[in-house]
């Protein structure tokens, strides 16, 4: 939330660091004799550890261990040269190359996240003058496998991503400087537009699909690989770059482009009768105010004859949290939408609805799957437990953390896991997702109205969801059963949108639908 800047979710502030060097002074002559802390600023790589050790310390969901999360970070050096080794013993660390001792140094304190960077940047330093593998990596390689080793032992969501991962990520959630357009290479070679987003400056300047793009910058597309084509596109915004395009064979025209601020579009809609059924890709900067334009059209297409929508949120993976606040907040009049809880203080977060509605009570139909995740499940869960929404299709899920993203001194990113998200009822979303109110992926249940009839009969458990619910964050039986209630299985996806089209269609079984998912909450929050 896989936050965001943002919490997913959250911005790094730039902190002041005393980096302590005193429990690091050398103990034999091998490691040499380190200089003062404050007679040299500190290197790049060593503030690009002092960031990312002090941010664990600081907003990691629980208590860290250094001694324990140095060490494995260190260990990762292994993982590039089996000949390089480091152990703790007692209050020494000492690095090894090919069996013989290179080094000694004092450990760093348990607690102390600056300590330890500075360990971890000497032995580093130490260990790629005895090994040719580790002279040769790249600073990036050395932070990506330490960093790969510290977050191991943090949860499945802390994670370090290298500068250029972290660059293509961060224009996913927050946009770029570009012109607003994808490619796609052909077998024969030739670049095509294939999506040009609205008002933006391709769009403009008439570029449209199918477009064939030659050049840019007076260089030929042919020449270039689909990361080099999206690097000449994207730059600073208010810069120029001027691409060749030609239609249909004719004739080449060289337009001159200024880029501008682009935002990936999440939000696509369509009608079905009169049925709006609008699809969520995935929570980035703009997706709240997208889905209301779209809702907005909607309406207007299709007036007072509007039956009611379905939001898909199948395969959705989450994204920025506030997003999913957003959304959310256009559906619900009243009453809390999620709240968050986690060590640091400013993780412990409360979210209230705003008194609107953008579709002013009409019915409304919610679709997830297994892969509907993170910002996602807050959305769907926020909706069934505010009676706002009916659930269908199968077991979200359950990644149920906000992450912070903080932005390190090399320009990579680390995620840190620093709170638990919690539902209108007061269950948390980790491990337990959001669970249909109609399941559509019980094995051999293809007709919809056979998925139906539990609910059209008064078939369903929900006191009996509730009471796993209840349980599952501490007892594995009751949370096995709750998974297994709705167990994810691939399925036509045609399925669920059939299931709620039927549900629209008829006002007192929605109706029967909403009131069945609105239970008891489970603590007070």
């Amino acid at each position: 939330m896989s936050g965001v800047a943002h919490r997913l979710i959250r911005p790094l502030r730039h902190l002041a660091f005393q980096l302590s060097a005193a429990a690091l002074l050398a103990t034999t002559a091998l490691a040499g004799t380190p200089q003062a802390a404050n007679s040299a600023p500190p290197s790049v790589v060593e503030q690009v550890f002092s960031v990312g050790f002090a941010k664990i310390a600081e907003v990691y969901l629980e208590p860290v261990s250094f001694n324990r999360l140095g060490m494995d970070g260190l260990k990762g050096l292994t993982a590039l040269d089996s000949s390089v080794t480091v152990e703790h013993a007692g209050s020494t660390v000492r690095l090894y190359v090919s069996g013989a001792l290179a080094a000694e140094y004092g450990a760093a304190a348990d607690g102390d996240a600056a300590g330890w960077a500075v360990l971890t940047t000497r032995i580093i330093d130490r260990a790629r003058a005895y090994s040719p593998i580790l002279a040769k990596a790249t600073p990036e390689r050395l932070y990506q496998v330490v960093f790969d080793g510290v977050t191991a032992d943090l949860d499945g969501y802390s994670r370090y991503t290298g500068v250029q991962r972290a660059s293509n990520e961060r224009a996913q959630r927050e946009g770029y400087g570009g012109v607003g357009l994808s490619l796609d290479t052909t077998s024969n070679g030739r670049v095509i537009v294939h999506d040009v987003m609205p008002h933006s400056p391709a769009e403009r300047v008439g570029i449209v699909d199918g477009d064939q793009l030659l050049a840019i910058d007076g260089d030929l597309t042919t020449r270039m690989t689909a990361a080099d084509m999206r690097e000449r596109l994207r730059g600073p915004t208010g810069t120029l770059v001027t691409l060749t395009v030609a239609r249909d064979n004719g004739a080449p025209r060289r337009l001159p482009l200024r880029r501008e601020r682009v935002v990936p579009n999440t939000v696509t809609y369509s009608m079905s009768g009169d049925v709006g059924i609008v699809k969520l890709d995935r929570f980035n900067a703009t997706t709240a105010s997208s889905l209301r334009s779209a809702v907005t059209s909607i309406r207007q297409a299709a007036g007072p004859t509007l039956q009611g929508m379905v939001l898909d949120l199948r395969g959705n993976p989450g994204g920025l949290l506030d997003q999913a606040v957003a959304v959310a907040d256009l559906f619900i009049r009243r009453g809390r939408i999620i709240s968050t809880e986690g060590r640091n203080p400013e993780s412990r977060q409360r979210f209230d609805a705003n008194p609107d509605d953008l579709l002013d009570g009409l019915p409304l139909v919610v679709l997830v799957d297994g892969r509907s995740a993170s910002s996602a499940e807050v959305v769907a869960a926020a909706l069934q437990d505010s009676g706002r929404a009916v659930v269908v299709g199968a077991s979200s899920y359950g990644k149920g953390s906000v992450q912070t993203v903080n932005r390190l001194p090399n320009d990579g990113e680390l995620f840190l896991t620093w709170s638990r998200i919690y539902t209108p009822a007061g269950y948390t979303l980790h491990r337990q997702g959001v669970q249909p109110t109609v399941c559509t992926s019980r094995a051999g249940q293809t007709d919809p109205e056979a998925l139906l009839s539990d609910l059209r009969e008064g078939r369903l458990r929900p006191t009996q969801v509730a009471s796993w619910r209840s349980k599952a964050a501490d007892d594995e039986h009751a949370l096995n059963a709750l998974r297994e209630a709705c167990p994810w299985k691939e399925h036509e996806p045609e399925l669920d949108l059939k299931v709620a089209m039927r549900l629209l269609a008829e006002p007192g079984l929605y109706q029967r639908a909403v009131a069945t998912a609105v239970v008891n909450t489970v603590a007070e929050r």
